[in-house]
């Protein structure tokens, strides 16, 4: 696999085994030309992704024992509930594992929320024009996202097998395969 990582600072992104596409093909709303990349797990973790707007609240996922932050890049926060986010759109979602008891047992806050431990894992989601359509044949296609899987040093891959992401976002097909799109929508300040 080419090394080579080609760096978008304003949108905060860097691409692993990429070769660039013309300027003329960039993403509109003025992001920066993204890539053109080979799939799954060479989208890395954006440097600045803890400076953008959260896409929902804390998600607290009791029976997983995780507690999940949700983080959406200045390109993606700029759609509109009933439209598709646009290529240049970046998600990193990072997760937590919850505070046990000695028991074994999550710990809630006085609220009843979990209390966040340590960082286990970061996902990235990044849209780029064409790229579902150059995936390999039989990949569950999620439209032109894009997935990297990393461990919480956010350099250590987690996976290289990407169809359980793909698989969990298929049923998303009518939200842009985004979960939690109308949640986003209902709790985002405009």
């Amino acid at each position: 696999m080419n090394t080579k990582r080609f760096h978008f600072p304003a949108l905060g992104l860097a691409v692993i085994g990429a070769t660039l596409i013309s300027a003329g093909c960039a993403s509109h709303r003025g992001a920066e030309p993204m890539a053109k990349i080979s799939g799954d797990g060479d989208i890395t973790v954006p440097t600045t992704y803890r400076s953008w707007a959260r896409f929902v609240p804390t998600v607290d996922k009791v029976d997983a024992g995780q507690v999940r932050e949700i983080y959406i890049n200045p390109v993606g926060v700029t759609t509109r509930k009933g439209e598709a986010f646009p290529a240049g759109t970046v998600s990193v979602m990072e997760i937590y594992g919850a505070r046990k008891d000695s028991a074994g047992k999550v710990i809630k806050n006085a609220e009843g929320r979990l209390i966040k431990g340590e960082l286990s894992r970061i996902f990235v989601m990044a849209k780029g024009e064409g790229w579902g359509a150059s995936l390999p044949a039989g990949t569950v296609g999620n439209g032109d996202w894009l997935y990297g899987a990393w461990l919480s040093d956010g350099t250590t891959a987690a996976t290289a097998d990407f169809a359980a992401c793909r698989s969990c976002h298929l049923p998303m097909a009518a939200t842009d395969f985004v979960a939690r799109y109308d949640e986003h929508f209902a709790t985002r300040m405009r």
